[in-house]
């Protein structure tokens, strides 16, 4: 039941204005541009300042936290902005809101989320996931996060359903 109700919340935008110059093309998607928001509550353990090993080192944490663990509270008061900006249309703002709405669903023993990988850049975190529930079906996750160094400021997903018969050899992960 999580995964299903998790897949509605799939994100879904339309884009409403596209200007281009000779060396970039920018896109505004309308309702998420963040640009305003210049001040991000961060945890007091976090740096907007480390080098992309370290960078690494904090999400492989949060991501073992967070997904191995299941501990969505220690996770996101460790790593995640209390005004975070958050993507998925079912979950609102915040660090609290995410945490009371996801606390209960990755608290179950059903539900499962096998780590694939986690591709850390200056900027943006993408962590691919297995998830598993109840009536054995798997869904193959991607959440991309915006961090500040070692504090995730905003976060998007993206969900796709994994079918048991693929034409490709390598399906998903």
């Amino acid at each position: 039941m999580f995964i299903n109700s998790w897949m509605l919340g799939a994100l879904l935008a339309l884009t409403n204005k596209t200007a281009a110059t000779s060396t970039q093309r920018v896109v505004e998607i309308a309702g998420i541009n963040t640009s305003n928001v210049t001040i991000w509550d961060c945890p007091s353990n976090t740096s907007p300042d480390l080098s992309q090993s370290m960078i690494q080192t904090a999400m492989n944490d949060f991501a073992y936290t967070f997904y191995t663990e299941k501990d969505v509270k220690r996770a996101f008061e460790r790593y995640v902005a209390s005004n975070y900006v958050q993507h998925n249309p079912s979950i609102p703002d915040g660090r609290d809101a995410a945490v009371k709405i996801l606390s209960p669903l990755f608290s179950s023993k059903d539900n499962t989320f096998e780590i694939a990988r986690v591709m850390v850049g200056p900027e943006y975190t993408t962590i691919h996931i297995k998830a598993g529930g109840a009536n054995e079906s798997w869904t193959n996750v991607f959440d991309v996060y915006r961090t500040k160094g070692s504090c995730i400021v905003e976060h998007w997903d993206c969900l796709q359903a994994m079918e048991k018969n693929t034409t490709s050899y390598h399906p998903y992960f």
